[in-house]
């Protein structure tokens, strides 16, 4: 029947802006064919529209039911010659337009399939025909059109929610916040539908409003089985140091998708941060055995057996990560600092590591103070005062490398700089090293776990 309307569709849209209108002849051909359509036999259905285009040469209408019906079987080429052929004899043909924006859209021709739903959307009062074009433009990524189109169909149906709905996401999503918030405020039902939930809580994000993230939260509860939606906000509960509300979102939406190695990493970050390091190993174990390639996962299992003091199966987690093709520069990062930590006779190693970190990345603050003390124990002063005063530079809030530099003005005899750089450390915190990792650690990982 989805396909019978489609074609029944056909006559309404053509009637639109056409410069003519399809003969009575014309219509009652299509119609004695579209019993065969329904029936699904599209073969026959193909043949006799083919005849019909043998008696009706310049039938629009035929042609576009045509390429409908080669399309269904999947002969995309032959589909397309008809709608071009529709579109030679009616060019505002919006029916045409609007199929072959969608042949160009899955042949992965956008700017094409952007021009012809654009057209569609400029001449077409027809609401199915607005819809189509509007979300084809939001699909292609053209915002802007799709926002344009689908306020023409909301003007002419302003109690469909979808596309109230639609409208605000791709004004979202052209940056149009203001708007796409009134108008996601304006739905009755909002309270009841986690998607608008979800986009509401974006929006209000975007304007750097707090209260954004109670409505992701609120869409997480609502849906605990969309990943996206629970994913996003335990990392916002995460970003705001609320890691009990983020436990208490991700343990319901687990329970729907026990397969998620992201919403178990982000578990493990949260319960990490709590200082529940058990629970923390175990969930970034689990995330791991799911997806193995996932350094996101890896790390974060990496860096708590380190900071438990696990440091062979720290060294195995991370060196198992190092095999592959391209490693995250982090990981290399915490391969340097569990050398490191693990003997003295293997500083050579640990300054190897800590130099393809930084090779891979070279403003990573905590990288340059690794092999700063590194240097600073090899009496290379010089390198590792301008390492120290690099992450510093880097990250001006970052305590421990003014520990170090105010060590070594002491021992180059610089006292009033070595005093100036203690004034520093304390004025910034004298945080352990451990508290100052965990901090660093939540930040390398938040982005990789999304």
């Amino acid at each position: 029947m989805r396909l019978l309307a489609e074609i029944l569709s056909i006559l309404v849209w053509a009637l639109h802006g056409a410069a003519q209108t399809p003969s009575a002849d014309e219509q009652q051909y299509l119609f004695s064919v579209l019993p065969l359509i329904d029936q699904g036999d599209l073969i026959k259905a193909e043949t006799q529209l083919m005849q019909g285009l043998e008696r009706y040469p310049r039938s629009a209408i035929l042609y576009n039911a045509l390429g409908i019906v080669q399309g269904k079987q999947s002969k995309l080429d032959k589909a397309d010659s008809s709608f071009r052929k529709a579109l030679e004899i009616l060019p505002s043909f919006t029916a045409a337009q609007l199929q072959l924006a969608l042949i160009d859209q899955k042949r992965g021709n956008k700017q094409e399939a952007v021009k012809l739903f654009r057209a569609a959307g400029e001449t077409t009062k027809n609401f199915d025909a607005l819809m189509t074009a509007g979300m084809g433009l939001a699909d292609c990524e053209d915002y802007a059109s799709a926002a344009r189109v689908l306020e023409k169909a909301h003007v002419i149906r302003p109690d469909v929610e979808s596309v109230a709905y639609n409208l605000a996401l791709a004004q979202f999503k052209n940056g149009d916040l203001a708007r796409a918030l009134e108008l996601l405020q304006s739905i009755p039902t909002a309270e009841g539908q986690p998607d608008v939930l979800y986009l509401r809580g974006k929006v209000l994000e975007r304007l750097g409003k707090a209260e954004g993230t109670g409505e992701i939260m609120a869409a997480c509860r609502a849906e605990p089985g969309n990943e996206a939606f629970c994913t996003s906000a335990a990392l916002d509960a995460i970003r705001q140091q609320r890691f009990l509300d983020a436990v208490a979102v991700l343990q319901p939406a687990l329970e729907k998708s026990q397969d998620s190695f992201a919403l178990l990493s982000l578990l493990g970050l949260a319960q990490f941060r709590l200082g529940r390091y058990h629970d923390a190993i175990s969930s970034y174990a689990a995330a791991l055995a799911k997806d193995p390639g996932v350094d996101a996962s890896r790390e974060g299992l990496g860096f708590l057996y380190y900071v438990t003091g696990d440091l062979e199966k720290a060294r195995a987690t991370i060196e198992s990560g190092l095999k592959k093709p391209k490693v995250d520069y982090y990981l290399e990062h915490l391969e340097a600092m569990v050398l490191y930590r693990t003997s003295p006779r293997l500083r050579s190693q640990a300054l190897e590591a800590v130099n393809r970190a930084l090779e891979a990345n070279a403003k990573f603050a905590p990288s340059y103070f690794l092999r700063g003390k590194i240097r600073m124990e090899q009496n290379d002063l010089p390198g590792a005062l301008a390492d120290l005063e690099r992450a510093v530079a880097l990250d001006p809030k970052y305590p421990l490398p003014y520990y170090k530099m105010a060590q070594i003005y002491a021992r180059q005899g610089r006292a009033q700089e070595a005093e100036i750089a203690r004034r520093k450390f304390s004025e910034l915190g004298n945080l352990r090293e451990e508290e100052v990792l965990a901090r660093q650690t939540q930040d390398v990982l938040m982005p990789a776990a999304r």
